[in-house]
């Protein structure tokens, strides 16, 4: 009898494994993956823009909405001025963190040049760069939510497949530029 106990409890202890894996996978990007939402801006020179738009709520930074887990992303900067230094401001370094902590290295996991630029600066406040042509091509991949929210658990609302307001249009000019 003993065995056969046995046997049903780990009967039951697989069933309730198994549901919870089905269970776990009921819930939809949790990951977040998604699409890329960079793309190349024509009304203006050397910048880009969100296919989901800015924050617009008042007292916000304006900043374009981006989601977690972006890329690898390929983007096309047009209209640059060769030997002019552009950066953008990274937002989700003002939001509170838990502790310091020297790995963050922002909203972006990856950002590279392919052509057209050089000395890419990439911290938690931000990226910066020189254009070398008036086209620049740019590769990037943004941090996972399990990423951004060990170092800023704090944040309130936790949604992962939700759009965060991750970074300001690309500048010239001080004071919000960043050095390059």
């Amino acid at each position: 009898m003993t065995g056969l106990r046995r046997l049903v409890s780990v009967t039951v202890l697989i069933s309730a494994c198994g549901l919870a894996a089905v269970r776990a996978s009921l819930f939809p990007d949790r990951y977040a993956r998604s699409a890329c939402t960079l793309r190349k801006e024509l009304e203006q020179n050397c910048q880009v823009k969100s296919f989901l738009g800015v924050n617009e709520t008042q007292g916000s930074y304006e900043g374009m909405l981006m989601f977690f887990g972006e890329g690898p992303c390929v983007v096309q900067i047009e209209q640059c001025y060769p030997n002019t230094c552009y950066s953008l401001r990274d937002l989700t370094y003002q939001l509170p963190s838990d502790f310091t902590v020297y790995g963050s290295q922002g909203f972006f996991k990856r950002f590279q040049i392919l052509s057209g630029g050089r000395d890419v600066k990439q911290t938690p406040e931000g990226i910066s760069f020189v254009a070398t042509n008036d086209i620049v091509v740019v590769e990037y991949q943004t941090i996972t939510c399990q990423e951004f929210f060990r170092y800023h658990g704090r944040v309130n609302y936790q949604l992962c497949n939700q759009p965060i307001e991750a970074i300001t249009r690309i500048d010239t000019r001080a004071p919000n530029s960043l050095s390059c």
